[in-house]
């Protein structure tokens, strides 16, 4: 059996990129019964599976499906795909037939958009397709086909918004084959302005290309240019999903509070331009920019105007950083866990080397250097969206080693160590009512366990001891100062929080649980 025409796939715009790490992954991936791409559209699902197609040595068989289209539609798009005829009357045929054909690979395009009857034929489709079958399903959202668990029994492995956004290399690569002028910097800002969404990004780098002037600015021109264009191309997708999630993006794009997850979840299970990330809902910035009721360019997303604005960071108990007041939203909880350990660091910063040798020990070096790369980048888009691009090194910096400025932050963990120091330089002097002040200020500062809310992990594990340490210190100092200064019953407090922090009983802490425990069995008596 011969592989399917390439005639019968869909035409690509010309000068469309074929990104070789998508299709490696497809082919790195092909003994897995399903490769899932879910991401909202313009994400270049279906430009990956073209190119892929385009070079594999298997025969398949490409289906983009319709809304409204059946089961036995489904079937037929298939078998036509593959040679197969008759068309496979039954489910059971089918899978009969399929197994006559391996190896194969069945590729199918808007997964999603059958009637129920047809979606789920596919997702059984997953669990009896016939040995040497493989199945490729793009779809907007990893809801629509409960995505989530065919990852977790390990018969799906998915490419999802983040994994097929544009990253630096991708925007280098299209500006060398369309000769645009570019620096670094410039590919770094315009990844963090239109999040690396495929579908804006190659639009922002044609004009570009057609009107001259390289990349600087070019994000912005193209808002001026194409605005009304791409307000249109949104107002169409979000009407064909219907009027009630149409104004449920209209509200959430005119700036949600957090209690409209709800409605955020809706859109995101739909794929209408809203991303899951960092535990939060979020819709895409760049779609946030247009006034879709009247199509055009809306202004811009308000960053921060003080110029004096400090980042602050909880580090005890659940992590937190905000500057100005507005929490920082992370993409991804790997750039947030980065953050963190900058912040831990004496100097909050660290060599890409280190990094790749903490969060990505087992890659190989290009794919470590690659993830940094894209790591770095969201950071920046991550505080951009409060500070604006222009002030974003104010907070955080990755020309050479990765860092945070933490000149310019204040930071729970730093505190709370500086107080310590202070009370001991104190007490050791005799200075009582100063050690107290400073003692005091640190047990506030505490208020967890470093990093508290997080899954443990081995680079923070340490630190996390030693910090307790230092409070549990801190515990008995003040006991010792209260009972220093005539405070006895403060000084008992404090020495029995100790020793119940040491997985001490005290003595006082024992009589009492006796007579406690003796009076219950007199009243019982």
């Amino acid at each position: 059996m011969t592989t399917t025409s390439v005639r019968s796939l869909p035409r690509l715009t010309p000068g469309t990129l074929n990104r070789t790490r998508l299709t490696s992954w497809l082919k790195r991936n092909e003994d897995v019964p399903l490769r899932l791409l879910a991401a909202p559209a313009g994400s270049g699902k279906t430009t990956a599976l073209v190119h892929y197609l385009a070079q594999t040595e298997r025969a398949w068989a490409y289906a983009a499906l319709r809304d409204d289209d059946t089961p036995e539609q489904v079937r037929e798009r298939i078998a036509a795909g593959l040679g197969i005829s008759p068309a496979p009357a039954s489910y059971a045929e089918f899978l009969a037939a399929l197994e006559r054909c391996a190896p194969c690979e069945i590729v199918i395009d808007n997964a999603d958009r059958p009637v129920p009857e047809a979606i789920d034929e596919l997702l059984a489709l997953v669990a009896d397709v016939p040995a040497g079958v493989s199945l490729i399903y793009a779809v907007r959202s990893r809801a629509a086909l409960d995505a989530t668990r065919y990852i977790a029994l390990g018969t799906a492995v998915i490419l999802d918004d983040n994994s097929l956004a544009f990253d630096a290399d991708d925007v280098a690569r299209m500006c060398e084959w369309l000769e645009i002028a570019y620096t670094p910097a410039d590919v770094a800002r315009l990844i963090e302005e239109t999040e690396g969404w495929p579908l804006v990004t190659h639009w922002v780098l044609r004009e570009a290309s057609t009107g001259g002037g390289g990349i600087a600015g070019a994000y912005e021109r193209w808002r001026r240019t194409s605005g009304r264009h791409f307000a249109d191309y949104l107002d169409d997708e979000l009407k064909r999903a219907g009027e009630p999630l149409r104004r449920d993006f209209q509200a959430a794009a005119g700036g949600n509070p957090p209690e409209e997850r709800e409605r955020l979840a809706r859109l995101e299970a739909r794929g209408l331009f809203v991303r899951f990330s960092a535990g939060a809902y979020r819709p895409y910035r760049v779609a946030r920019q247009f006034d879709l009721e009247n199509g055009v360019v809306a202004a811009a997303a308000p960053v921060l105007q003080d110029p004096s604005a400090l980042l602050v960071v909880r580090m005890f108990g659940r992590f937190e950083a905000e500057i100005g007041g507005r929490r920082i939203e992370w993409i991804r909880r790997r750039e947030a866990q980065i953050f963190k350990y900058l912040l831990l660091k004496p100097d909050g910063a660290a060599s890409r080397t280190e990094l790749r040798e903490t969060f990505w020990p087992e890659a190989t070096p290009h794919l470590a250097t690659q993830s940094i790369r894209t790591a770095s980048s969201n950071i920046r888009k991550a505080i951009a969206a409060i500070v604006g691009y222009g002030n974003v090194d104010r907070y955080f910096t990755s020309r050479g080693d990765m860092a945070v400025e933490v000149s310019n932050a204040v930071i729970d963990v730093r505190r709370f160590t500086a107080h310590v120091a202070d009370g001991d330089a104190d007490l050791d002097g005799g200075e009582l009512q100063e050690a107290l002040a400073h003692y005091r200020a640190a047990e506030a500062l505490y208020g967890g366990e470093l990093l508290g809310g997080d899954y443990p992990e081995p680079w923070y594990a340490p630190r996390a001891e030693m910090y307790r340490s230092l409070y549990v210190g801190v515990v008995e100092k003040l006991a010792e100062i209260y009972a220093e200064t005539g405070r006895e019953r403060r000084a008992r407090e404090y020495a029995d929080r100790a020793a119940e922090l040491r997985g001490v009983v005290s003595l006082d802490s024992a009589r009492e649980a006796r007579d406690r425990e003796n009076a219950l069995r007199s009243r019982g008596a």
